[in-house]
């Protein structure tokens, strides 16, 4: 069975992922050979086209100085990361992937390319929908005690607490030991995502993320030598909420030291959206911090993660690109977590929603050409 991780650098800083296999893998220990098939969308084959808004919105000029230079050597980054990738691989950007077959079920897993960019705000991206036909069939929010362990698939050595941060923080702070990485992937606010009536709850505002944030005891929880990483939106308060004096990482006694971006691509390689865009960029971010004076360390300060999207909020399991810097079976915590990985634990209210075995097939991994299977 071939690695998710389809391309790595001489010194780690780009790589190419393979985000349905890593989630794939992230279903047993490491070392192990996945069971089962994650059932999966479409590669985007084409970038996304991006149409003029009827309101006509201009780009903001609200950015800070700070933002501005962020934002610039971010773009930078991508862009010879693109050239460096560009000239050293020549393979496929993705491995066949496991689709639902539209002609035999009621039930359309929706292609990338489908999906609407009118209108939409950065950061839309992170809590993006996908609307099936029958309520509930892949976008879950059952649990055990109602439909039975046996409706879901749970990795080995996994631990879960199924709740939201307020309702499961005095269970946590009961059971759970000391991490090595604390991920975590917070509900950023969104208008349009409110808009939306069936999409998940995200928070209101700033204030409200900062609360939910606060509560989360990760100076307790955090070994000395741990790290931990927080996906953002590429909004500037967001980064400032993290970054700024008496902001979140100082509340939790942390240090930033690394950023690690991941560009989105067609099964060709091409940004799903031209980097240059002032609309909107092709990218999501991954911060980094340590305890402050820690002596933790990155295999690389800024990685670019290539990778072909998959379904909504699927982002790649990061449990192997980790492992080039924490011990050997080292242990991790998912925040806000849509699925398992074996060997950590996992907090959140949607925790078991890619679980369900309906999102899986039980057949080995071969190796794939970059083609579609039909399930």
């Amino acid at each position: 069975m071939q690695s998710s991780l389809l391309y790595e650098s001489a010194d780690k800083s780009v790589v190419l992922i393979d985000i349905p296999r890593s989630l794939e893998e992230a279903q047993v220990l490491a070392g192990n050979p996945p069971p089962r098939r994650l059932v999966s969308c479409k590669a985007l084959t084409e970038p996304w086209q991006r149409h003029d808004s009827k309101k006509g919105r201009e780009p903001s000029v609200s950015q800070s100085p700070s933002a501005a230079i962020d934002e610039l050597m971010t773009q930078e980054t991508v862009r010879a990361a693109i050239d460096q990738i560009g000239q050293s691989y020549t393979g496929h950007w993705c491995f066949s992937r496991l689709v639902k077959n539209e002609a035999q079920d009621t039930t359309d897993i929706i292609p990338p390319q489908k999906r609407k960019l009118d209108g939409e705000e950065e950061g839309d991206h992170a809590a993006r929908v996908q609307t099936p036909h029958k309520p509930g069939e892949y976008l879950i929010d059952e649990r055990p005690e109602e439909v039975g362990n046996d409706a879901f698939f749970f990795p080995t050595k996994a631990h879960h607490l199924l709740g939201s941060i307020e309702n499961e923080r005095a269970a946590f702070l009961q059971k759970a030991p000391a991490f090595d990485l604390i991920l975590l992937d917070p509900p950023w606010p969104s208008r349009s995502v409110r808009r939306k009536r069936e999409s998940y709850a995200t928070a209101y505002d700033m204030y409200e993320t900062k609360n939910l944030l606060s509560l989360i005891p990760v100076a307790a929880h955090l070994n000395p030598d741990g790290l931990v990483a927080l996906w953002v939106t590429n909004k500037p308060a967001v980064t400032d909420l993290l970054r700024s004096p008496g902001g979140i990482f100082d509340l939790w006694g942390l240090e930033p030291i690394g950023e690690w971006i991941w560009v989105k691509v067609t099964s060709s390689g091409e940004p799903i959206v031209d980097p240059q865009s002032s609309w909107r960029k092709p990218w999501e971010r991954l911060l980094i911090a340590r305890k402050k004076g820690g002596t933790a360390r990155l295999d690389a300060e800024r990685k670019v993660i290539f990778g072909v999207p998959d379904l909504h909020s699927r982002k790649p399991n990061l449990r192997r690109l980790f492992g080039n810097t924490l011990p050997e079976d080292y242990v991790g915590l998912e925040i806000f977590a849509r699925n398992l990985t074996a060997g950590w634990w996992s907090w959140g209210d949607q925790t078991l929603m890619f679980q369900h075995r309906h999102h899986w097939i039980e057949e080995a991994i071969a190796d794939e050409n970059v083609v579609d299977k039909k399930k």
